[in-house]
């Protein structure tokens, strides 16, 4: 296979009432991802869990489903109403989506199972795909323990093998137990080695599954917050750049009713990845949501033959450069120590304490102490701080040449100091269903942040805010048409 069309889906969490609902939900994504002549389809972290709340009987089950309908886009006035009242009569029950999660896996956890194979492995042969379905807490196949794992499908609807999540986040605990190991799943699209959450901040996974064969890193995430969303997302383009590999990467947004502590949304930006010398601006991505909180289907082309020229011609072979002689044995020695410790890793990094000398005390004389101003009743100025050093400014109106000609040789000094303080666009959260293709729908990198007034700031991001409601009105009734069921199968559309 030269190219591979593959199809990366940021999808929403809903409590759907059926599992036909839930399965029309889904086709959603796969119709678009279809249009872009995709083989590869990759769902994202915990999305599976959709197919729990159909399996949920009793009233305060179905409270909660009447208030997650109330909150989409697509309900009559009384939907949205009687939404609002269950949602209420809800919150002031105590009713809990996880907590009946739990208790189904844990007296039907079967149950899931089927309704899991059934609606996955049904869709994969229904679009003709190799489909990397969403994790959900599910039985293991091999010994009945409960584990966040996903599962990848054929074509024709077979199951080619899954993957368990082995670090847990502490969002898993109560729910799972971790995995046993990574393993390369073969597939008619190429060896893919799949991870999920934590796993993939890990080097020594994505190394691991490379050695395996991998030809394709495939990632799955659900994060509540900003800054894991971050580590996740500099995880998956490390790992991919690692190995320099294809790489993708599919986030889990929207409303949040299964956390397991404080329930903020879920927030990401799923995104395809290439090694960064096949990338437009060598940025690694090949295209990326444009959104953390709206649902979208992103599709990029991956070039086999490029990549296996990248691999003979670039000017960093990590693939071959490592010197696994000097390397293997002292990591061998490394973790084998790390692994025999009583309590792992973080006995072997712990930080010695530091031992002060003992010094003797001497007598102090009154005219020899030093008095210093009252801090919580005074102000300290510059001339009260104690000198701990002299300071040399060496900066001024001269011109650099200037400057650098007046410096000694041992000083080195920046003239041109640059900021690491970057500026991100402010979120915002839409029902539209994007589709974006790479390279040319690639999201706008950041810019650094400019200084401006409060007031100027405030009232800038309300025009923008506006402006982007309007832009996501107008493109979700574009979309909604496009995704009817009555629409034509060619339909497309680049973000």
């Amino acid at each position: 296979m030269k190219t591979l069309t593959v199809a990366c889906i940021q999808q929403k969490m809903r409590l759907p009432q059926t599992l036909e609902e839930y399965r029309e939900d889904l086709r959603r994504f796969l119709r678009a991802a279809e249009n872009k002549r995709a083989r590869l389809v990759v769902f994202p972290e915990l999305a599976g869990v959709m197919v729990i709340p159909p399996l949920l009987g009793g009233f305060q089950a179905n409270l909660l489903k009447r208030a997650d309908l109330a909150r989409r886009r697509q309900t009559s006035l009384w939907q949205k109403f009687s939404g609002g009242v269950s949602g209420a009569l809800a919150g002031w029950l105590n009713s809990d989506f996880r907590q009946m999660t739990g208790a189904l896996l844990t007296t039907q956890s079967d149950m899931v199972w089927e309704a899991y194979d059934e609606v996955f492995g049904g869709l994969a042969q229904e679009f003709d795909v190799t489909l990397v379905a969403p994790s959900a807490y599910l039985p293991d196949p091999l010994d009945g323990v409960l584990r966040n794992l996903a599962v990848v499908y054929g074509p024709g609807g077979e199951r080619l093998g899954y993957q368990a999540k082995r670090v847990l986040h502490p969002e898993d605990e109560d729910l799972a137990q971790p995995g046993h190991e990574w393993n390369v799943i073969p597939t008619p699209v190429g060896r893919i080695g799949l991870m999920l959450g934590g796993d993939l901040l890990y080097p020594e996974v994505g190394r691991l599954l490379a050695y395996q064969g991998a030809e394709l890193l495939i990632a799955q995430g659900a994060a509540t917050e900003r800054v894991l969303f971050e580590k996740l997302r500099a995880g998956i383009l490390a790992r991919m750049q690692d190995n320099q590999l294809f790489a993708a990467i599919s986030f889990l947004v929207g409303h949040n009713e299964f956390s397991r502590r404080q329930r903020d949304p879920f927030v990401g930006r799923s995104s395809v990845l290439a090694p960064q010398e096949l990338t437009p601006r060598a940025s690694g991505i090949l295209v990326e949501s444009s959104n953390f909180r709206s649902e979208s289907v992103l599709s990029a082309v991956w070039d086999f033959e490029k990549l296996a020229e990248l691999w003979e011609t670039s000017d960093t072979p990590v693939r071959s450069q490592l010197p696994l002689d000097a390397v293997g044995p002292a990591l061998a020695q490394l973790y084998n120590k790390m692994n025999q410790l009583p309590e792992g890793s973080e006995a072997l990094l712990a930080v010695p304490e530091v031992q002060e000398p003992e010094t003797k005390e001497h007598p102090v004389e009154m005219e020899e102490k030093v008095t210093t101003p009252n801090r919580t009743n005074s102000t300290l100025s510059l001339d009260d701080l104690p000198v701990l050093s002299s300071v040399t400014s060496y900066w001024g109106d001269a011109s650099d040449s200037e400057i650098k000609a007046s410096l000694p040789a041992h000083v080195p000094v920046s003239l041109t100091p640059e900021s690491d303080d970057w500026e991100y666009d402010e979120t915002w959260e839409s029902d539209e269903l994007q589709e974006l293709s790479g390279p040319e729908a690639e999201a706008e990198e950041g810019m650094p942040a400019q200084s401006e007034d409060p007031e100027t700031v405030a009232a800038k991001q309300a025009g923008e805010s506006q402006a982007e409601n309007e832009e996501s009105e107008e493109e979700t009734q574009e979309m909604d048409a496009l995704l009817a069921p009555g629409a034509e199968d060619d339909r497309d559309q680049t973000g």
